[in-house]
């Protein structure tokens, strides 16, 4: 049998992690995972915590939302200081306004911007938080989750409790669960309600010394495991990263995942099209379309508004990557229906330098058994940066279009 698949360190967790050490121990170094395997998102949050231990400097985001809406947070609550944001223009397309008013209203700061976001200026004086935080979370989950972040460095600075109320239903809800459980193993109290997330304390405790293998590549990983038959580390289905509803899609459309002795293995036929809740799990997505096409039967993909605010409008792309190989997808309101080809044939793909679309392609043409030339296949560094070796593990060539 080949060697394993190795994941990365969870960048979703790392995120998180870097920012809630910077508050409770003023660095985060320590947990920075090798710099060969590091997501290109986690040296962002990390270059941008070191810039924020000063009073004043430039932050360049790139194209990392998560990164951008946690140091926003971040900066806005450091006093008396002067902060200028960077990114590109995809980055500045997404929905961001939300929470930036949520900062203005409850740490009166000022934020001002152009008409493309960038630069974006931010500017504290004294604090003066007059609380709660509020905030919708319709459009991103990472708006609360930043908010949080930033209730716990005011609870870890003295003031308590601080709450965060969110309007509407919470999209991906997840990576709040996420949040939340990476908090309290930095030691904050944290209590929820109904619409409402209340950080009620902080005390000194054991603080976590790694990070755990990221889910969102293991939904890239395992499909090449089942395939090829090869095992993957790190896989813990305990973990509380939303993209584990990935495995159960897989165990509901008819395979097992075996785990023993640190190695999963992935066996079985499907023997039924997938049903997916796109807001549950929304980057699982891109791997479970690639799923979709060798499935028995049609699946379905509900609520997938969502996918077009990430890194490009995936829902856009991935009908493309459909269609390409000579499946049938079809588009009603926010349902996707994907119908697997007959006769599937390959082609010329765009990732639309998004890095899950080129993963996304790769496992599909795998799986088909076609080949798909892949444009922009550098941006798996956003989050994977050694998808190529281990896609290499199991005779997967990097295809880059010409």
């Amino acid at each position: 049998m080949p060697e394993s698949l190795t994941p990365p360190v969870s960048k979703s967790d790392a995120h998180r992690a870097l920012v809630l050490a910077e508050v409770c121990e003023g660095s985060h170094e320590r947990l920075l995972p090798p710099v060969v395997d590091r997501p290109r998102d986690v040296d962002v949050v990390s270059k941008g915590l070191q810039t924020l231990r000063g009073v004043s400097g430039e932050l360049d985001c790139l194209d990392a939302g998560a990164p951008f809406r946690f140091l926003v947070t971040q900066a806005a609550l450091k006093p008396n200081t002067s902060w200028r944001f960077f990114g590109t223009a995809r980055l500045a397309e997404r929905p961001h306004e939300a929470l930036l008013e949520s900062l203005r209203r409850s740490l009166g700061v000022t934020i001002r911007h152009g008409e493309t976001l960038w630069p974006l200026t931010l500017e504290s004086g004294a604090r003066h938080f007059i609380g709660p935080f509020r905030v919708s979370g319709v459009e991103s989950s990472q708006f609360t989750s930043s908010l949080l972040l930033g209730a716990a460095r005011l609870v870890r600075e003295g003031t308590s409790p601080v709450s965060v109320e969110i309007d509407g239903a919470a999209t991906s809800a997840g990576y709040v669960a996420l949040t939340v459980a990476c908090m309290r193993r930095f030691g904050f109290e944290v209590v929820e309600g109904e619409n409402r997330v209340t950080v009620t304390g902080w005390r000194e405790a054991p603080r976590p010394n790694e990070l755990p293998g990221d889910w969102s590549s293991l939904t890239y990983l395992l499909p090449l495991a089942w395939k090829f038959g090869v095992a993957v580390r790190h896989v813990d289905f305990a973990a509380a990263h939303p993209d584990r509803e990935f495995a159960k899609h897989l165990e509901a459309s008819g395979l097992k995942l075996d785990t023993r002795d640190g190695l999963t293995t992935v066996t079985g036929a499907l023997s039924r099209g997938l049903d997916v809740d796109a807001s549950v799990c929304p980057d699982a997505v891109p791997a479970l379309v690639a799923m979709a096409l060798v499935s028995p039967a049609p699946s379905t993909f509900v609520r997938c508004g969502v996918l077009r605010l990430k890194e490009s409008d995936r829902l856009d792309a991935l009908v493309t990557l459909v269609r390409l190989v000579g499946g049938v997808a079809t588009i009603d309101g926010e349902r996707l229906t994907v119908t697997p080809p007959s006769t599937p044939r390959g082609g010329t793909f765009d990732g639309r330098d998004d890095h899950r679309l080129v993963m996304a392609a790769t496992v599909a043409g795998a799986l088909l058994g076609v080949t798909i030339p892949v444009r922009g296949t550098d941006a798996v560094a956003k989050s994977f940066p050694g998808f190529w070796r281990e896609a290499a593990k199991v005779g997967i060539g990097r295809a880059e279009a010409t």
